[in-house]
């Protein structure tokens, strides 16, 4: 059955009515997602905004922009549109600058620094149809001989799902390979049919999710957006507003443990968006470092201590004087509360003031140092801050405190998976269920560790439960685990491809 009739977008209406129907849309869809922010957003909204209607079975565009107003960013609503607006247009080693400063400078400083774990967590936020994170994991393999011996994850997001598809496939024509040295080309891919298929030792190094810059908040543990040595985001951010950019720059901030590098495209180099970090520049490429981070002094939103005055003292009645009345004592002035603690350090924890929390919760633990609550803040506090070693102690202290605490066990997994012991966090998640069966995110990593490892009937039951359990939450409702960070709606939109 064919669609209904959506009306064309008319240049000529603009001039007549600048807040037109094309505006409303293009700072709808900007708000959501940051995209239509550059200065052929018209092009992108007469191609795309009145098809992507049509799917969606609208009589018009005003009854389109009302239901894209009501729904979540996450919903197929959503999805037809950003894939009807978004080019994604990418190739292998795209910017020779950033690739020459990964392969002689960047990647060799994070292999030497990293060689004693044999660890790397990269990040390409915004990486399309996955040529640049393949392109990253093919660098690797050129540049570690012994790779098979290193834990190296890759994370690739994007907000569109129908590129993350295509991603996943990893099957690529002529045209992504247009600056590609032929030799790599035929070293790391294999004809079939009339494109080029990546082998699967590339494909496995690399994880690919759905995650919104604009809206989502990271890092998160969860979803694997802590303690990363490497941030790749580049032409995604060249349009969006300050504001949103300022955002983005703090949260990547926070995700890079100390001297990690942030690569943004060539044209969103800004040293006063990007104050907070130091910057260098190699291979004719500026890049972004997180420098060591200074202890902070601890500080508490607690109300300040008042100390009683001392009373005057009183004189002496003269002999020849009637006695005084007596006077009333007057009551004594109310002590001040004693500082919650463990309070103040969720309260910083939230606000990202990971060193405040830190101390805060340690001279929490100096009063009860079998908390394993705190304990176990701690532990995701270190982890994404990159200390997993830190981390990895604090979780099992609060483990040993409290042994059917749900969180502590699904924490201590979280860090084994980081450190890449599979199967100790596949152990420490199905003792989360024990204690918590209905423990969505824990529902969710098992899924993930069970795909990895080839078991897929346990990954298919894993997370189909953790689905169902997610839907049963309202859209904006937090997902128990996740420290405020991720909604249901957050959730649903990353298991359902």
């Amino acid at each position: 059955m064919k669609n209904r009739s959506i009306p064309d977008y008319n240049p000529q209406s603009e001039i007549r009515n600048p807040q037109s129907e094309a505006e409303r849309f293009r700072d709808l869809i900007r708000e959501r997602t940051g995209l239509f922010s550059g200065d052929n957003w018209r092009d992108a909204f007469s191609r795309g905004v009145p098809d992507a209607a049509g799917r969606a079975k609208c009589n018009n565009l005003a009854e389109y922009y009302h239901l894209l107003r009501v729904a979540p960013t996450e919903t197929g609503v959503w999805d037809e549109l950003i894939s009807a607006v978004t080019v994604g247009e990418t190739y292998f080693f795209r910017d020779p600058n950033h690739f020459n400063a990964l392969r002689h400078h960047i990647l060799p400083e994070l292999i030497r620094r990293r060689r004693d774990v044999r660890r790397l967590r990269i990040w390409n936020a915004g990486c399309s149809t996955g040529e640049e994170p393949y392109s990253v994991a093919i660098l690797l393999r050129e540049l570690i001989p012994d790779i098979d011996l290193w834990n190296i994850f890759i994370l690739a997001t994007d907000i569109n799902k129908e590129a993350l598809q295509k991603a996943r496939k990893a099957y690529y024509g002529d045209w992504s390979f247009r600056q590609t040295d032929p030799a790599l080309r035929a070293r790391y891919f294999y004809p079939r049919e009339d494109r080029s298929c990546l082998r699967r030792g590339v494909r496995k190094m690399v994880t690919f999710g759905y995650l919104n810059l604009v809206e989502d908040v990271y890092p998160s543990m969860p979803t694997n957006t802590n303690a990363m040595d490497l941030i790749m985001c580049r032409n995604v951010v060249i349009y969006l507003p300050e504001k949103v950019i300022r955002m983005m720059a703090d949260k990547f901030y926070r995700c890079l443990v100390p001297e990690g590098r942030l690569i943004m495209g060539a044209a969103e180099t800004d040293t006063f968006l990007y104050k907070q970090f130091e910057v260098a520049e190699h291979s004719g490429a500026f890049i972004y470092q997180r420098p060591v981070k200074p202890v902070w002094a601890v500080k508490t939103s607690a109300p300040p201590v008042v100390l009683p005055r001392k009373r005057p003292p009183r004189r002496k009645t003269p002999i020849m004087r009637a006695p005084s009345p007596p006077r009333k004592t007057p009551p004594s002035p109310s002590l001040p509360k004693p500082i919650d603690y463990y309070g103040e350090g969720v309260i910083h924890m939230e606000r990202g003031d990971t060193d405040q929390a830190l101390a805060l919760f340690r001279t929490h633990l100096k009063k009860k140092p079998d908390s394993a609550p705190a304990f176990n803040r701690m532990a995701r506090l270190h982890a994404n801050a990159g200390g997993l070693g830190e981390g990895l102690q604090c979780a099992e202290q609060a483990v040993r405190h409290d042994p059917l605490f749900a969180e502590a066990h699904y924490t201590l997994a979280l860090i084994h998976q980081e450190n890449g012991h599979m199967d100790e966090a596949i152990t420490e998640l199905k003792k989360t269920l024990y204690l918590d069966p209905d423990f969505t995110l824990a529902n969710f990593s098992l899924s993930n560790l069970c795909q990895r490892a080839g078991r897929q009937d346990e990954a298919t039951r894993h997370r189909a439960y953790a689905i169902r359990l997610a839907a049963g939450l309202a859209p904006e409702e937090v997902v128990p685990g996740s420290y405020g960070l991720i909604t249901a709606a957050r959730l649903l939109a990353m298991m359902r491809p």
